[in-house]
């Protein structure tokens, strides 16, 4: 669960603040198997945004979260900002242990390792919201059909598709 020695509450601009209420409202509205894209400008705090998501998210629905990158600085950025949020995560990497999956509400995966990695036993089962850090890169739709009862909110500064021939609805 929620690690509440580590988290000291952050600190969030008015705008943020009104944001993660917004979007919270609406994925709550229309529970699962229900899409939001989220756009911010670059350094608006998107990482910040969805930690706290993850966090509340967590301590209200006792379901997992998984935040789906593209690179693996980000995934290391966006595990020790899930930290700094009191979450404890693990990075799904080529190497991780799935022994421990059990102790983690939050996973922190690349698309591709974690493409890989479900046919390793990973058990995703039991996720209920997934959040696709730049969206704009349409890697992830390959995975759709694993998160079909899932709630998706993809965040990215740039809301236009990468592919025109798959755009982003």
């Amino acid at each position: 669960m929620i690690d509440t020695e580590l988290y000291k509450a952050k600190i969030l601009y008015p705008f943020q603040q009104s944001t993660i209420d917004a979007i919270l409202e609406e994925l709550l509205a229309n529970s699962e198997n229900f899409n939001l894209l989220f756009q911010l400008p670059t350094g608006g705090g998107k990482t910040v945004i969805f930690s706290e998501i993850v966090r509340r998210y967590i301590s209200k629905y006792n379901k997992k979260v998984l935040v789906l990158t593209h690179r693996i600085e980000l995934s290391k950025q966006t595990s020790n900002m899930l930290d700094e949020f009191g979450v404890p995560n693990k990075i799904i990497n080529s190497t991780a242990n799935l022994d421990d999956q059990d102790n983690y509400h939050c996973f922190v995966a690349m698309v591709e390792t974690l493409n890989n990695r479900l046919n390793d036993g990973l058990d995703i089962s039991d996720v209920g919201l997934v959040i696709i850090d730049e969206a704009h890169y349409n890697s992830f739709r390959k995975l759709f059909k694993h998160f079909e009862k899932c709630i998706i909110l993809g965040v990215t500064a740039t809301p236009l598709s990468l592919n025109i021939q798959l755009p982003m609805y």
